[in-house]
């Protein structure tokens, strides 16, 4: 490994990778490694440092058994913090082939086809194969990385291609990679018809409708390296054999792995023919992260995936993306701006705009101010937290809980998504009052940031029996849509099928909802204070927890919560990031110093004697604000 002293401005390349297997083979194409670099306060990244024909490359695997969009886009932007001069990002790995032209082993490279940029987003509800939508796309990959693969497909269809000689050339330097990532006899290309589901052991797998798709950690529980033996071959499609391609057009990502035919070739038909290949990581790099997407094919996203082509893919991907970056000069790349400038300048005319609609919609106080919208928000329920909010935060004496905020355990959980803080603590301990300032300080550090949303609930014993967990949840999507400019289309639908007939949704259908909408979100944070105060009586606040836990599984929402110390509720938090909160000798001097003037005057007037009240109750409290 060369050791030449490097600074973090001179990395210009960033390269991500979802899968250990795709950072191997982007390492092993690396011209020269370079030392590491120490690591960032709040970086939670690893980098592997090198070059490819005189570009510096910081190159980056999403945290295993994270994948996805959030983790994706959580990585591309500490990357781009960390890397303040890189200027584009190759996103480079393995995908499934979606059109019956693109075979394993072929590379498809996300370019732009008619209005469409080179990754369009699409998410699906719980119904499976008929509930999924386009739900946003990623921006034109930039106009230099467009220019060189102009150049690059005519140098290929020219003849001149090294992407073999670098695959070859990736095994000479590291041989243990040859066996896996080589191309081998073992490797076949086998194409089954749509209708017909892989059978193992000669028994034949659930049916497509079961088996649609599948979240990221169902995969890695699912997936083995099961082969097609038992499957009849009689029902493969017959192609006559022809050498690897790459083909440019769309790839579609989301956050679920396709495991079916026949909903693959639905979400190809829906999302437009031109749609060549599926994954699960480009979308979170939308609008933060300029970058091109690259793909090798190592399954045809049917129920006859497996990982036996997963290597070479990546292998060629790799090759592909490193002679790409031998079609552009270092002097070239030098002239873009930077991704991080790019991703700031978003972020200010965001704020523009907000600050523009601000001025200009005079007459609304924020972007739901339209009667129908009001109406169905209180529909879906009447009960706003905000007063409690406000009330709780005029208890606060100024000062108060910041030890908490300033903490390493609620740095490390509002910096990375998908995390859970608990705080158990004895009753008086001050709490719920800790609640409100946290939530404060959510409010205040995103207030600018529209794709970010934090939605609270207060538990109250005095409540219980209004306290269910679809109203609970039903407060939660309240808060989370307020933050919309528009009301979803499911939730109006789901408001005009229970309206005229005067029912309620069920919990299942509020979760539907509320995960739709907090999948648009890149952040959401989940506060709910007081769980021992909700019911137990008909498994409420199982349920409820239940749903809250599915919610970040599937969107990556922060999880805070407090409650009083029970076994039962503590062990729902086992492994979670957690303080147990009693109140600190500093807080209660601050809250009886701002409590003086409603003492007797003639201890008002004394300091001697304040401080000896102040000093006694300090060490009789106990660790309680309350007794």
């Amino acid at each position: 490994m060369a050791s030449h002293p490097r600074t973090r401005n001179d990395y210009t390349v960033g390269w991500i990778c979802a899968l250990p297997k795709e950072q191997t083979a982007a390492i092993a194409m690396l011209d020269q490694r370079h030392s590491d670099l120490p690591r960032l306060p709040n970086d939670h990244n690893t980098y592997a440092l090198g070059s490819i024909n005189n570009h510096n490359i910081v190159i980056t695997c999403l945290p295993t058994g994270k994948i996805g969009t959030v983790s994706a886009a959580t990585v591309a932007t500490q990357m781009v913090n960390a890397f303040p001069s890189i200027k584009f990002g190759l996103m480079v790995g393995i995908g499934g082939g979606i059109r019956l032209q693109v075979r394993l082993g072929d590379i498809v490279v996300g370019t732009p086809i008619g209005p469409y940029p080179g990754v369009v987003q699409w998410d699906m509800g719980k119904e499976g194969e008929n509930n999924f939508t386009r739900t946003g796309s990623l921006n034109n990959p930039p106009s230099l990385l467009l220019g060189a693969v102009s150049r690059l497909r005519t140098e290929h269809e020219l003849g001149d291609s090294k992407m073999s000689a670098y695959v070859n050339e990736m095994v000479s330097n590291y041989p243990l990679l040859a066996s896996k990532y080589l191309r081998s006899e073992s490797l076949e290309d086998v194409r089954f018809k749509a209708k017909y589901i892989h059978r193992s052991n000669n028994i034949e797998h659930p049916t497509p409708s079961d088996t649609d798709a599948y979240s990221a950690e169902e995969e890695e529980e699912e997936e083995g390296e099961e082969t097609c033996q038992y499957c009849d071959k009689t029902q493969v499609v017959e192609r006559k054999p022809r050498d690897m391609r790459v083909h440019y057009g769309l790839i579609a990502s989301g956050n679920s792995v396709v495991k079916s035919a026949t909903f693959r070739d639905k979400l190809q038909k829906d999302l437009g023919g031109d749609v060549l290949c599926v994954e699960m990581e480009a979308a979170g790099l939308m609008d933060n992260f300029p970058c091109l997407v690259i793909r090798g094919i190592c399954d045809y996203a049917d129920s006859h995936k497996n990982k036996a082509w997963q290597e070479h893919a990546a292998a060629l991907a790799a090759a592909y993306a490193k002679e790409l970056l031998g079609q552009i000069q270092p002097s070239e790349i030098e002239r873009e701006r930077t991704a991080k400038e790019t991703l700031e300048e978003k972020l200010a005319g965001i704020s523009e705009a907000v600050s523009a609609v601000k001025e200009n919609v005079t007459s609304t106080k924020n972007y739901l101010d339209k009667k129908e919208d009001i109406d169905i928000l209180n529909w879906v329920i009447p009960t706003d937290h905000g007063p409690q909010q406000s009330d709780y935060l005029r208890r606060r004496q100024p000062g108060t809980g910041q030890w908490l905020l300033d903490s390493e355990h609620f740095q490390n959980w509002i910096n990375e998504p998908q995390k859970t803080f608990f705080c158990p603590g004895i009753p008086g301990a001050g709490k719920t009052v800790l609640t409100s300032i946290v939530i404060e300080d959510l409010e205040k550090r995103f207030h600018n940031e529209t794709t970010t949303a934090v939605a609270y609930v207060y538990c109250d014993y005095k409540f219980q029996s209004d306290q269910t967990p679809e109203n609970l949840l039903s407060s939660l999507l309240k808060q989370v849509v307020q933050s919309q400019p528009s009301l979803p289309r499911n939730l109006k639908d789901l408001h005009d099928r229970h309206q005229g007939k005067r029912t309620r949704p069920s919990l299942a259908e509020i979760y539907e909802v509320l995960e739709t909408v907090a999948l648009q979100k890149s952040r959401l944070f989940i506060i709910i204070d007081a769980l021992d105060e909700c019911q137990v009586i008909g498994s409420c606040r199982t349920k409820f927890l239940s749903a809250i836990f599915d919610l970040q599984k599937s969107t990556g929402a922060n999880v805070f919560a407090t409650s009083r110390i029970i076994e039962e509720i503590i062990d729902q938090f086992r492994g979670s990031i957690s303080i147990e909160i009693r109140a600190r000798e500093d807080d209660i001097r601050r809250y009886l110093h701002g409590r003086i003037s409603e003492l007797p005057s003639f201890i008002a007037n004394r300091s001697d004697l304040q401080d000896e009240v102040i000093n006694s109750l300090t060490k009789a409290v106990d660790g309680m604000y309350v007794k």
